[in-house]
């Protein structure tokens, strides 16, 4: 039993380690990028290309990871990623940056649903479930405001080359620990099992969580691409681009640490989370109430907090653990569609409309889906009684 909990340490730290290291290049990319030369639209083209081979490899990489294990697939991409960042800190033009971010979002793939399959075999039911969901985006959150200040910092001291060395650096540490410590267990108890035959079904239950999960991304990559340009078009610092970002991981920070909140319908919490964000990007296209930047990033923070957790929470709680590979292959997947069509799409619209409008519209979108759902089944919660 310590071994577990050691392993479950482990798979814990190498996720905070590499959310922290890549979260770091938040505030600096951008900048970087059209310091080499690359255009606005170049430069979502850029975040499109490497949330685009993400997708794909997360499409490749659920079945794999159900088939041969969990642990190498977490290892080696993380070894390939460090030298790729460090290649990031030599590259000359854009378009050798633009090589390097495609193979990176590629060996990444392979990572992040293998980490969440590995985390998923660690609980025996639903609401264990919730509660390592939750301390994950608990630590999540802590990465995601301390390390976009930690990036705006490094530049200024160590310029833009010398901080994606270090961030090589670190994810290279980060592989070293996970090659060392990370152990892969088998669920030993299963509380459902799935009549045997074939992959994954994608009902309409689960085709909501998808489509919630692409609209959240959406919203956060239209925001992870307009907030950067700050940097350029109003000659902010890193440090205070950094500081931006920083202000929406306080706002989930606040949430996560509510731990009463887990044991609320995961549904529920999703279209809460929604709502929030839904008003959020409003104000940013029509304010209505007078708050600043940073104010608002803030509330937005709050509804990433509450609809990461629970999203996560509804593909366990709906798909057999031996199927978890595949469903967070295909989650992954649709996160990457997310920012590769909010990138794309705030690249070619922002001159003539504001991004923060079309993100609005899908999250009403997503919102009306959950609804649709809710009312279809009428019965609650919907997803806990599988």
């Amino acid at each position: 039993m310590d071994e577990k909990r050691r392993g479950m340490a482990a798979i814990f730290m190498v996720l905070f380690l590499l959310s922290l290291s890549l979260h770091i290049q938040f505030p600096i990319f951008t900048p970087y990028a059209v310091a080499l030369g690359a255009t606005s639209f170049f430069v979502s083209i850029m975040m499109s290309v490497s949330s685009f081979a993400n997708m794909c490899g997360n499409l490749i990489a659920g079945p794999l990871i159900d088939t041969f294990g969990k642990k190498k697939f977490i290892v080696i991409p993380l070894f390939l990623s460090g030298f790729l960042m460090m290649g990031h800190g030599i590259a000359s033009n854009p378009d050798s940056l633009l090589v390097l971010r495609l193979f990176n979002g590629l060996v990444l793939a392979f990572m992040t649903p293998a980490c969440f399959a590995l985390l998923s075999g660690y609980a025996k039911n639903s609401h264990q479930q919730g509660k390592n969901m939750a301390f994950n985006g608990l630590l999540m959150t802590i990465a995601h405001i301390v390390s976009p200040l930690i990036g705006g910092y490094l530049v200024e001291i160590l310029n833009y080359r010398g901080a994606y060395f270090i961030i090589g650096a670190s994810i290279l540490v980060t592989a070293i620990i996970a090659l060392l410590y990370i152990k892969e267990f088998e669920p030993i108890i299963v509380y459902k099992k799935e009549k045997a035959g074939g992959g994954l079904k994608l009902d309409q239950q689960l085709l909501m969580i998808y489509f919630v999960g692409f609209s959240l991304m959406y919203a956060q990559g239209t925001l992870g691409y307009e907030l950067p340009f700050l940097v350029v078009e109003e000659g902010l610092s890193t440090s205070e681009a950094g500081k931006l970002f920083s202000y929406m991981g306080v706002g989930t920070l606040l949430v996560v640490c509510m731990t009463w909140i887990n044991r609320i319908s995961a549904l529920i919490r999703t279209m809460v989370g929604m709502l929030i964000l839904g008003v959020c990007f409003y104000q940013m296209v029509v304010p209505f109430v007078p708050l600043e930047l940073s104010q608002m990033l803030f509330v937005v923070g709050i509804g990433l907090g509450v609809l990461f957790p629970a999203i996560t929470t509804l593909i366990t709680e709906k798909i057999d653990k031996s199927k978890h590979g595949t469903a967070f292959g295909i989650l992954s997947a649709v996160f990457s569609l997310g920012i590769i069509t909010s990138s794309l799409t705030a690249g070619a619209i922002r001159e003539v409309i504001s991004p923060y409008f079309i993100a609005f519209v899908v999250i009403a979108l997503s919102i009306m889906v959950i609804g649709w759902q809710r009312i279809s089944y009428n019965r609650k919660p919907v997803l806990q009684n599988r």
